[in-house]
């Protein structure tokens, strides 16, 4: 499992199985770690748009990805 990922799955506060890399979530930690995973995503796409502020066209495709995934998983601003 990819370190980031098993980080977010610790921040919700997942319970590790004795397996390696299985997790098990009760609902409202299931819910905290999609919205990690929603958030992560965001902030990768938001650093394309930091890297590239003087190009509008790209600014504006950053802009509308992240509405796109804050509005399809429900992910509110902070």
């Amino acid at each position: 499992m990819d370190k980031r990922i098993q980080e977010l799955a610790e921040q919700a506060e997942g319970t590790k199985k004795h397996v390696p890399a299985v997790w098990q979530f009760y609902d409202h930690e299931l819910e905290k770690f999609a919205e990690l995973i929603a958030r992560e995503c965001i902030g990768q796409i938001a650093l394309i748009g930091i890297s590239n502020f003087e190009n509008k066209d790209i600014g504006w495709t950053v802009d509308t990805a992240i509405a796109n995934i804050k509005e399809h998983f429900g992910v509110e601003d902070v």
